[in-house]
């Protein structure tokens, strides 16, 4: 969804000293009693929410607690039939935080109106700045949880949102960014002090500092080294073992566009040691292009069977961008979208964002979504379209600007669009996103839309 963000933009130590011995007898008694004592329900979030939004050694959630953690989020809500998703955006929620009750009131609003209107899956984003809408062990807190990365908001958002769209019927993925940690700001003074991000960008080792990249006023995670690689993994994890979520959902932020220097920028370091290492080795070192693919190919394979052997039950899928030269571009994504589709190693879904119109010249709708659907894919392997819900609906000087003029002259693109797809045999779409649902220039479309939802 890169593009739709660019489009945003444009337009738009103290210690205590014990005084008696009487007191540290009873100290030393309590503490095993202590222990025993199971903490009530309503008390519980409060004590496993660190501040930094890192869990410090009393706040690490025991495998019991995981459990009951899972077991209060609901039971699953397979989908059968067709994928009918909505994507529920970072920018969507309120900068300055939530409380309880106003996070509460926002997601069930938000669950009832997706399902009122013909949708039966969400995919709501819990990490979009390698940061995290619940308490993680290994990000900080988001600041669209407490209006401040890093700190707590005194609840479980996410713990929330999956156990209200269950209650609705609803299937929940959440939705993560995995190397995007910051936007249009490469200080360091924007990390969580105290978060494993910060204190890599801040190492006196040369090594701990190369996990954190900048480029084009963003930093990213590394993902050449293995200390990102454990952490993206470890992060969903966390995620799969304490919620019951049905699924987790990566899009299309992979590596940025490197231009021209391409060989020589972000990650280029580290190709350099991996080329020294094949000679010393007397192998065939990859080209940086195959090896970039290859570092983002390595991360989801293993993400796969951390998933699986976690929660069987539980799918991983990528919604990448849906220009498929783009993707296999020397200086882009590097997301090798065939081998993955070609594998039941890598993913249980494929999701390409197709946010074209029928008319559009470099990728009209109809021809995209064929070639898609003409890549060999994997017996396990289903195919989403994901769709423009944000372009329904534009003005002609919008849809000008993005190349595409059909967008402002007609109010049906995306039904005929999820009726070209069922032609197609896809396993269903899942639309961007859901702020647009409720968009007055797009009632029109979106009215079209639903009147094709509960027909099939």
């Amino acid at each position: 969804m890169q593009h739709f963000f660019n489009y945003l933009i444009n337009h738009g130590k103290k210690s205590i000293l014990a005084t008696t011995g009487a007191i540290l007898l009873i100290l030393l008694c309590a503490l095993p009693f202590s222990r025993m004592v199971p903490i009530p329900a309503s008390s519980r979030a409060a004590t496993e929410i660190p501040a930094t939004g890192n869990m410090s050694s009393t706040d690490r959630t025991s495998k019991s607690a995981n459990r009951n953690t899972k077991a209060s989020t609901g039971k699953k809500v397979p989908i059968t039939g067709e994928m009918r998703g909505i994507w529920i955006a970072f920018f969507e929620y309120n900068q300055k935080g939530y409380t309880e009750s106003q996070w509460k009131a926002y997601v069930d609003k938000t669950m009832n109106d997706c399902k009122a209107k013909g949708f039966n899956s969400v995919f709501m984003h819990v990490r979009a700045f390698s940061d995290a809408m619940y308490p993680s062990k290994y990000y900080p807190w988001s600041r669209y949880a407490s209006g401040k990365i890093g700190r707590s908001p005194g609840f479980d958002p996410l713990a929330y949102a999956v156990s209200a769209a269950h209650k609705k019927g609803l299937s929940f993925h959440a939705w993560i960014n995995p190397y995007r940690v910051t936007k249009e700001t490469t200080k360091t003074s924007a990390l969580a002090k105290g978060s494993t991000i910060y204190k890599w960008a801040t190492s006196k080792r040369p090594s701990k500092r190369r996990n954190v990249l900048k480029y084009g006023n963003q930093l990213y995670l590394n993902p050449a080294t293995k200390d990102v690689q454990k952490l993206v993994t470890n992060g969903v994890a966390e995620i799969v073992e304490r919620y019951n979520v049905d699924g987790i959902h990566f899009d299309d932020y992979f590596y940025p566009s490197l231009g021209n220097q391409y060989r020589k920028t972000f990650d280029a370091k580290e190709y350099k040691a991996y080329v020294k290492k094949c000679k010393k080795k007397k192998t065939t070192a990859s080209s940086i292009v195959t090896w970039r693919r290859n570092n983002v190919s390595n991360l989801l394979k293993g993400i796969h069977a951390k998933v699986k052997k976690i929660d069987k039950d539980c799918v991983f899928g990528i919604s990448p961008a849906g220009n498929l030269d783009n993707l296999y571009a020397k200086n882009n994504y590097y997301a090798d979208v065939r081998k993955w589709m070609g594998s039941d190693q890598y993913i249980d879904y494929i999701c390409p964002q197709i946010y074209w119109s029928f008319q559009q010249s470099e990728c009209p709708y109809k021809a995209t979504t064929n070639e898609w659907c003409a890549i060999p894919r994997h017996a396990k392997v289903k195919m989403y379209i994901g769709i423009a819900g944000y372009r329904a609906g534009i003005s002609k000087r919008e849809a000008r600007a993005i190349a595409d003029p059909s967008w402002s002259k007609s109010n049906t693109i995306l039904k005929r669009q999820v009726e070209y797809l069922r032609s197609k045999k896809c396993n269903g779409f899942v639309l961007f996103s859901n702020q647009d649902l409720s968009r007055s220039t797009a009632n029109k479309e979106m009215q079209n839309l639903r009147s094709i939802l509960s027909s099939f």
